[in-house]
């Protein structure tokens, strides 16, 4: 059976706030709940609802949430030391950035997309120097021009290309996008929900091709229909819109109108509805992006005994603490450090479960908790709600592709 943890309560007495830790039965004065300081870091071990998930037959599907907080935090995580059982999920991607205890190293890709962005400063830079030399030749040419006014016109322009290239350099060398965070010792461990679901959406952008290709597209696609047109015109004397090119005349036509000011937008679909046509839009879809991986979890909280429901307060506590921001000492309340992020693991027993789909590394989007769900509020006598719900919105880090498919996420 996994052992709970015991998380510090605070106390309130007549001196202030205290926090009382039954581990050692020590009290020491702190500055709030789950004080930052030193003296009072927070910190948790494993936490299990229900107690012997994990353990039991009834309960061997289970999922472990393993927070990854940041470096920068000021509240004291025991850190993990490292993989454990196969837990600690393998990082196989090569466009990710790295994270539990794998920091610091920039990918192989990540490496590329920066020095294709130096070499884009550079280019500034040798831009700059071209517009240099075009200012000095403009110079050249106004009346007046001296030589030193063309050498100072040249020289300037030359000089600033070359300081924006060098600025944009050291900004794109101070990047470092790898993940900022450490991965805690502790775990929650919960229950298997009814629905395991994930959402995976590709983005398309509907394209016209015809507003796309413009007036090129007009010509090339009409081939020689509107100069057909023309000459049938003024040939045979028919009127407008009634020989082979009339379409492409009335919409060249309407395009020109638009353009006078004196007719508004519809002109072209009027002119061309005379000649007894519509613009045909041919939509294309084109692939855009793909959507991060969201997943979203519901889970129902009824407790037995009052260990339990501590337990379960707990866990609650536990994950608002760690979806949520915090606010450094330095800065002046300026800054924030960002939340902590998540491994979430499908576990079998003490294993992964190998037959469902790896979750790379999500943040926490949102905690929705309903202390009512039974229905009606329902409390005990001590005021511990009778059900409580939580829902939990994951989204994950990184971009699903065919090579990390393969591997298993």
């Amino acid at each position: 059976m996994a052992q709970q943890s015991v998380v510090s309560q605070p106390v309130v007495t007549k001196g202030g706030t205290q926090s009382s830790d039954p581990r050692n039965g020590s009290s020491r004065p702190v500055n709030g709940p789950q004080s930052k300081t030193e003296s009072t870091p927070f910190e948790f071990n494993d936490l299990r609802f229900p107690p012997n998930v994990g353990t039991v037959d009834k309960h061997l599907h289970w999922i472990k949430f393993i927070p990854n907080v940041q470096n920068k935090s000021g509240y004291n995580v025991k850190k993990a030391t490292g993989p454990s059982g196969g837990e600690l999920l393998s990082r196989v991607d090569s466009n990710r950035l790295q994270t539990g205890g794998q920091l610091g190293s920039k990918s192989d890709y990540f490496d590329s997309a920066l020095g294709a962005v130096g070499g884009g400063a550079a280019l500034a830079g040798i831009y700059g120097v071209i517009n240099g030399v075009g200012k000095a030749l403009d110079a050249a040419d106004a009346p007046g021009a001296s030589v030193g006014s063309v050498a100072a016109s040249g020289a300037g322009g030359a000089l600033a290309g070359v300081l924006t290239g060098a600025f944009a350099g050291a900004v794109v060398s101070a990047i470092d996008l790898t993940r900022k965070t450490r991965r805690a010792a502790g775990s929650i461990g919960l229950y298997m929900p009814d629905t395991v679901n994930q959402t995976v959406v590709n983005d398309y952008d509907q394209v016209s091709l015809t507003q796309a290709l413009g007036t090129a597209g007009l010509i090339l696609q009409s081939g020689g229909a509107i100069t057909e047109g023309v000459v049938g015109q003024v040939m045979d004397g028919k009127n407008f819109g009634q020989t082979t090119g009339s379409a492409a005349l009335s919409e060249l036509a309407g395009a020109a109108a638009e353009k006078t000011g004196a007719f508004g937008q519809g002109i072209t679909d009027v002119l061309l509805f005379s000649a007894g046509y519509a613009q045909n839009p041919q939509v294309e879809l084109l692939f855009k992006t793909i959507q991060n991986r969201e997943f979203l979890f519901d889970f129902k909280f009824v407790p037995r005994n009052k260990a339990e429901a501590e337990s379960i307060i707990k866990i609650i506590q536990t994950f608002r603490f760690f979806a949520a921001p915090e606010i450094p000492k330095t800065g002046n309340g300026r800054y924030f450090i960002p939340p902590s992020e998540f491994d979430i693991i499908f576990m079998l027993g003490s294993a992964r479960n190998p037959n469902l789909p790896q979750i790379s590394t999500c943040v926490l989007q949102g905690i929705d908790v309903n202390y009512g769900s039974a229905g009606q509020w329902t409390a005990f006598k001590d005021g511990m709600p009778v059900e409580i719900s939580m829902q939990l919105r994951f989204k994950e880090i990184e971009i699903m592709h065919k090579e990390l498919i393969t591997k298993g996420y």
